[in-house]
């Protein structure tokens, strides 16, 4: 499967090659053949290789998604405790996303590849926040231990939306606890062995909150070994089966948050805002 995700960033980021990195191209224009010149620009600052719309808001707003970007990798060291980060990598800034569609076949707001070591984001004015610390932290972890297992997933999801630790003012633990108290709880059978066909905004925030839980209370070895043996070998690595770690973190977030934060459901599972 591994194998296979490779063969199809390859595929996605062939086109991307031609212009992507360089630092300075013409503008875009369309010559009598149909042939078209993207307009990039970039600037290696630091390990971080930027490449950003040559104008527009997302060039207009590069000193704050650069200063973001720095921010990011501090706190995400923190989290993964490393000494430091030095892996050469790219933050290439899309305009739309249409643009991020033609470049990876995706209008997601954000993506990480790490066998290109890129990061890839929308920044426009009318589109959410864009996901930087979430993407960065896909990568580093990525980088560092490849890809999880697949019953793992929601280790890599968790970890990255705990990074971030915000949807629409609220933090992972204050969702578990809503989603707790509302009886809205993915099982924990369902979160590795199906991952991405569970409601995403339950998903990524209940599994947010188990990875902060988790490195915590626990160590960075055990978190790389849950990692790359996947769920399966949970217990082995962490001396308890983990319907008790389950009951710990509940019991310690119910303890943190005795009354149930009031989250908007309706407005709240469309996304957040």
């Amino acid at each position: 499967m591994k194998q296979l995700t490779k063969i199809i960033f390859v595929i996605a980021f062939h086109s991307t090659l031609f212009g992507c990195f360089e630092k300075e191209l013409q503008s875009e224009t369309t010559d009598k053949e149909g042939w078209v010149k993207e307009t990039k620009v970039s600037k290696l600052i630091k390990n971080v290789n930027f490449v950003f719309p040559e104008n527009g808001y997302a060039f207009d707003h590069k000193e704050e998604l650069i200063k973001r970007t720095f921010n990011a990798i501090e706190h995400n060291k923190k989290i993964l405790k490393k000494d430091s980060f030095v892996d050469t990598i790219y933050v290439r800034v899309m305009s739309s996303r249409d643009e991020m569609f033609k470049y990876t076949g995706t209008t997601a707001t954000g993506n990480a590849y790490p066998y290109w070591s890129t990061v890839n984001i929308v920044l426009k004015e009318d589109e959410v926040d864009p996901p930087i610390e979430h993407e960065l932290m896909h990568l580093m972890g990525m980088l560092d231990w490849d890809y999880p297992e697949n019953s793992s997933s929601w280790v890599n999801e968790g970890m990255a939306t705990y990074a971030a630790n915000n949807c629409s003012g609220y933090t992972v633990a204050e969702i578990y606890r809503y989603l707790l108290a509302e009886n809205k709880l993915i099982p924990i059978e369902d979160l590795s062995l199906n991952f991405y066909d569970q409601s995403e905004m339950i998903a990524y925030h209940q599994s947010g909150y188990i990875v902060q839980y988790l490195l915590e209370h626990y160590s960075i070895g055990q978190f790389k070994q849950l990692w790359t043996d996947g769920f399966e070998k949970f217990e082995e690595i962490y001396g308890f089966s983990y319907a008790k770690i389950e009951d710990d973190l509940q019991k310690a977030v119910m303890l943190k948050y005795s009354e149930t934060p009031n989250i908007d459901w309706e407005k709240f599972s469309k996304g957040c805002y």
